[in-house]
């Protein structure tokens, strides 16, 4: 009893940390909802549309079914509720017109980005994992080392190179340097991984005539999938999120992803000057895709983290 009583305090701690953090989430999801006079009037006020609608749906179950009363007309209730779900949505509506393109081309950079990572990063990390050539440790660290280097300074470099390649303005000034900063991470997961695997699935695979590719094919991606869940994961997560490299090396509004695509949105006139409940509904938009990656990627996540992707 004295136990449960002692941490009571802790979970009352928790639960306030828990409100603190979740605070800002819940301000834009509701404030979606909500248009501009709403929010002038208050920023944590319930939507009137949901309100509204609260109150046609108990005249409705009143017995006033045909009697609901909006504005100065007096409409049918199906009517009334579908004013108020339009004005619910107004925000989501007009975003999602403006902002699809943008999240496209984030779903397609991302993707691309991590299968690149995937194939490439995989295939070095079987080489340092699988053959011990000649400074083959040494230059594991060297690799390794470049984790130390801020990605800050090594932005007006890479900027320089893509543009000597004539790169700039298109979806590969994106993937590229993308799975290119990507491999280092990348290669340490994936050569942990690999060392743990059984030495005699490779001995028996060269038994049977296999050669080196027909083993990373067959017997190392199979055997691989957590990890690789995990290295997509980190990779898709940092990709989604950038803003500083899209902006820099990405002038053309029809390649922006979702970080540039809501900078742009909000400099422009016609956004600006719609509701303000389009920008928090583009705000809720842009991180559905992460959520539902979260919801579905956490299992996968954690067993490849647990099965030893950070194994020295």
């Amino acid at each position: 009893m004295r136990k449960r009583r002692s941490d009571i305090p802790i979970h009352l701690a928790l639960i306030a940390i828990a409100a603190m953090t979740l605070l800002p989430f819940a301000f834009v999801i509701n404030n979606s909802f909500r248009r501009t006079n709403e929010q002038f009037h208050g920023f944590f006020g319930l939507p009137v549309a949901l309100k509204d609608a609260a109150r046609f749906t108990h005249a409705h179950l009143s017995g006033h079914p045909d009697r609901i009363k909006l504005g100065d007309d007096v409409v049918p209730y199906a009517d009334a509720m579908r004013h108020c779900f339009s004005e619910l949505v107004f925000g989501f509506t007009y975003a999602w017109g403006i902002f699809r393109p943008y999240m496209l081309n984030s779903l397609f950079v991302s993707l691309a980005s991590a299968l690149g990572v995937v194939i490439v990063a995989s295939l070095s990390a079987y080489v340092f994992s699988r053959y011990h050539f000649p400074g083959h440790r040494a230059l594991f660290l060297a690799i390794l080392s470049f984790m130390m280097i801020p990605g800050v300074l090594t932005l007006v470099p890479s900027f320089l190179w893509v543009k000597q390649l004539h790169l700039l303005n298109s979806y590969s000034v994106l993937i590229l340097p993308y799975i290119a900063g990507g491999q280092i991470i990348a290669i340490f997961l994936f050569k942990g991984f690999f060392d743990g695997l059984p030495q005699e699935l490779f001995e028996s695979a060269r038994l049977d005539g296999a050669g080196h590719f027909q083993q990373y094919w067959h017997i190392v991606l199979p055997l691989s999938k957590q990890i690789i869940a995990v290295v997509v994961i980190v990779n898709i997560l940092s990709t989604w999120n950038n803003f500083l490299w899209p902006q820099i090396a990405n002038g053309d509004a029809n390649y922006a992803v979702v970080a540039s695509g809501l900078y742009l949105m909000s400099q422009a006139q016609n956004v600006a000057n719609a509701d303000k409940s389009t920008m928090f509904a583009a705000y809720v938009i842009s991180a559905i895709p992460l959520l539902i990656l979260f919801v579905y990627a956490t299992k996968p996540f954690m067993q490849g983290v647990t099965s030893g992707a950070f194994k020295a």
